[in-house]
């Protein structure tokens, strides 16, 4: 592993020149003369580029974390200085990046050779600024674009950000919907680089993700009346405060406050219903109202960031908000004590699910548990969330998002296991995400492909999970190109499901073709 000497946080008067230039937010931009990029949930960073170190000067979010990998930038800077714009991301098990993972490789200032491998960074580049020591800033836009595509970055922790041009932007942002990125940024073509600015010349159009929560509080304005409400998700003895929705707050306007002025002086209670602190000088309910919020991304402790008003969701009971468990700091005595505890459910687990996964992740987590805490709580912490939903008890249904959700833990916790023998493709188009679909329908499928077909197979292989809406039906196939694999248990249990719910010409069909792999695919009614 390459030192992490040469790369250092810089900061202050020594590159005010090279700040990183900010896009404005707002709708997708119409007309002519636009170029189109995905917008990454990661760290933006400046890389300050010489053939004997690189430097990185954080963003907006600032940076304070260490990453070998991208010593191999110096590889390029063999003609002068290179200045490069950018974002550090860290990948989910399906490819994406994830900022909740970004944040856990952040938090350790000196990782592990199982943290570099278990949490890779990678460095999405979008623009240059300095190109053998000279300034490309003023250039316009598809220039700088040029450039960049002739700059062979090399492959690996390093990748150029794709661009589109002569392409609409609605198409760029459904597909940014599809694969679950944060959003679209839409550049000029004819804009120059204005370092430090917030301009107009970029514009962000993020993509928001929305959670049911609990109401447990709310805080007053000088008349008294609701200024924000304090909500939360279930947790063992009341609710785990996870953020305000205040006047700030897109959609919680004075029409909304005033609407649940009336409800809230009826649930008023004398104590707080949360487990941990609250907002000071908060009014507290009786936790039965539930509301619908957008937000842009989770912390690791579970808080919602930047938190928007979407509605209230009356009817509804708290018992079906589900539960978030935030991150813990690790110690090995508390991992002991999880892992003995997640032991002891294994047994009571759903038949369903695999023994030989259980347990062979729970052995894994043993192992790393004095080694790499940090590596075996957030090990502890996807088993804990993949069990509580398995362990569901008297549902039938569940739907596409849910099923997709608990997919990406079980396959997070493989690939913590098989490393990069386990390839990961997701193409799942957004309208079927609320489509109902038999309680553990993906997961059957998507563990038999991954035990029986490419597990056995020595160089592993790659997993594809597709999901289409066809009209009346959506169609679902889980895909490998590993060894191949027959019906088992699993699926002919699935395959009944599918037959009994919904008819004979609803079965469950499992292809394995001569030369290797297993395509099982079936199709369930649209039914949101």
């Amino acid at each position: 592993m390459v030192s992490a000497a040469r790369i250092a946080r810089v900061g202050g008067p020594s590159a005010p020149s090279i700040r990183p230039m900010s896009a404005t937010m707002g709708p997708l931009p119409d007309g002519p003369g636009w170029a189109f990029e995905f917008a990454w949930d990661g760290a933006r960073a400046i890389a300050d580029v010489s053939t004997d170190r690189v430097r990185l000067i954080g963003g907006d979010q600032g940076f304070a974390a260490n990453c070998p990998e991208l010593d191999v930038l110096r590889q390029v800077a063999g003609r002068g200085r290179l200045v490069l714009d950018g974002t550090i991301v860290v990948l989910d098990a399906f490819g994406r990046p994830s900022f909740a993972r970004l944040q856990r490789r952040m938090a350790v200032q000196r990782p592990t050779e199982a943290m570099l491998s278990r949490l890779p960074v990678a460095y999405y580049v979008f623009d240059i600024l300095c190109l053998g020591g000279k300034p490309t800033v003023d250039l316009p836009y598809e220039t700088r674009r040029a450039l960049l595509e002739k700059l062979q970055l090399p492959d690996g922790a390093v990748a150029l950000a794709p661009s589109f041009t002569d392409t609409d932007g609605q198409a760029v942002l459904d597909t940014a919907a599809r694969y679950g990125l944060h959003g679209v940024v839409a550049k000029r073509a004819r804009s120059r680089y204005r370092p430090g600015h917030r301009s107009r010349s970029w514009v962000e159009t993020a993509l928001r993700r929305t959670q049911e929560v609990v109401i447990g509080g709310w805080l007053p304005d000088r008349a008294g009346a609701v200024r924000s409400v304090v909500v939360g998700t279930p947790a063992e003895g009341g609710l785990r405060f996870v953020g305000t929705v205040g006047p700030a707050a897109a959609g919680f306007d004075d029409a909304v406050r005033t609407s649940l002025t009336g409800p809230l002086h009826e649930l008023r209670r004398p104590t707080s219903p949360f487990v941990g602190p609250g907002p000071p000088r908060a009014r507290w309910v009786t936790p039965e109202l539930l509301c619908e919020v957008s937000y842009r991304r989770r912390s690791p402790s579970g808080r919602l960031e930047r938190p928007g008003w979407v509605e209230l969701r009356p009817g509804r009971h708290p018992v079906e908000v589900p539960v978030v468990e935030p991150l813990l700091e690790p110690s090995a005595v508390a991992l002991d004590e999880a892992l003995r505890l997640a032991r002891a459910e294994v047994d009571a687990l759903r038949a369903q699910i695999s023994p030989h996964f259980l347990y062979n992740v729970l052995s894994m987590v043993g192992s790393v548990i004095r080694t790499d805490p940090p590596l075996a709580r957030e090990l502890l912490d996807d088993f804990a969330q993949f069990t509580r939903y398995a362990f569901r008890t008297g549902v039938d249904l569940s739907t596409v998002a849910d099923e997709l959700d608990n997919v990406e833990r079980y396959l997070t916790l493989q690939r913590a296991r098989f490393g990069d023998r386990l390839r990961v493709e997701l193409q799942v188009a957004p309208s079927v995400l609320p489509v109902s679909v038999p309680f553990l329908a993906l997961q059957l499928a998507v563990e038999h492909a991954v035990q029986h077909s490419i597990e056995p197979k020595p160089g592993g292989g790659t997993l594809t999970v597709t999901a289409v809406d066809d009209g009346a039906h959506c169609r679902i196939t889980i895909s490998d190109d590993g060894v191949g694999a027959h019906f088992d248990g699993g699926l002919r249990s699935l395959d009944q499901r599918l037959r009994s719910a919904y008819g004979v010409d609803h079965a469950l069909r499992v292809d394995t073709p001569a030369g290797g792999g297993t395509t099982v695919s079936f199709r369930v009614p649209v039914r949101r």
